[in-house]
């Protein structure tokens, strides 16, 4: 494979591990890394500097700075070629856009792949196993990218249902932020294990309601980064439902927290039938005693 320029955007932990993945057997290829905190990067270059000439960007920034990036993006002269992978999995509280569509809306007709799956940063750095889909819609696109992971433990899968992974991951999230805050009011791991079921029943009916792939959900971005999300003490969205749980409100951020109310809005009425998703309602949005609104719930059952 000839030499080519990768540029990581966001130098937080999951950009640190698509680092160290990319530096693992790709010597020969110029990888530069920019964060907007300038104390994270490793010069002083600005992402203007850092976009010429580039073969492969990757977006490891949390979704709310997503349509930011993209705008400067597109402002900059990048290879025709050039091919955007994006790790976000949120929906922006504006515009109600997936990630797949702000990438479409503000980089137009720019080669694209979302990456998703269970890929905890500190085991990627600790040289464990992870495992993705890769989604694109275009198959050569996957080949390409495929080739930059080709001698890491990370394992690829290639789908190009790419809209409906990427309403995968945000549904992975919120449902992980429900969960955690159950389980945390509970302690009781036979309902965490029911109500994890439930979730992703409810997951399957909202790719319906999106007429979308519901078997996505059952796959590695759905149901295998789910498993991996509410069992992880790493997970942002666990640390959040956590202190809801805890506290009754939190001060950190999290996909699942930020993509909840667009997604409610998205869904009309309709989600109105989702019980888990209604608990959430009640307690993020309307700010609700998490405790007892949980009871509540499971008296319902």
């Amino acid at each position: 494979m000839e030499t080519k320029k990768i540029v990581i955007i966001g130098n937080g932990q999951i950009g640190q591990a698509m680092t160290h993945l990319l530096k693992k057997d790709n010597a020969k290829h110029l990888i530069e890394i920019y964060d907007n905190d300038v104390s994270k990067n490793e010069s002083q270059k600005t992402l203007k500097d850092c976009l010429a000439g580039v073969d492969f960007i990757f977006l490891c920034i949390p979704s709310w700075h997503l349509v930011e990036t993209l705008k400067e993006i597109s402002t900059n002269k990048t290879n025709k070629q050039t091919i955007l992978i994006s790790l976000s999995k949120g929906i922006n509280a504006t515009s109600k856009d997936s990630v797949d569509e702000m990438i479409e809306k503000h980089t137009k007709n720019k080669k694209y792949a979302m990456l998703l799956g269970p890929m905890f940063s500190k085991e990627i750095l600790n040289n464990k196993m992870s495992f993705a889909i890769l989604a694109s819609k275009d198959k050569k696109v996957f080949e390409q990218i495929s080739k930059l992971f080709k001698n890491t433990k990370l394992k690829l899968e290639y789908s190009k249902k790419v809209h409906s992974i990427a309403i995968s991951g945000v549904l992975k999230n919120i449902y992980t932020l429900a969960i955690s805050i159950i389980s945390n009011s509970l302690e009781d791991n036979n309902i965490k294990g029911f109500l994890s079921v439930k979730a992703i029943k409810e997951m399957e009916q909202i790719m319906k309601i999106l007429r979308l792939d519901k078997k996505v959900i059952i796959g590695t971005s759905g149901l295998g980064d789910f498993i991996a999300t509410v069992s992880s003490e790493h997970s942002q969205n666990r640390k959040v439902g956590i202190d809801i749980s805890t506290k009754g409100e939190t001060l950190l951020k999290s996909e699942g927290l930020i993509s909840l109310p667009p997604l409610i809005s998205i869904l009309g009425k309709k989600y109105k039938k989702l019980p888990i998703l209604c608990l959430l309602e009640k307690i993020i949005i309307e700010k609700k005693n998490s405790k007892t609104e949980v009871a509540n719930f499971l008296n319902k059952i």
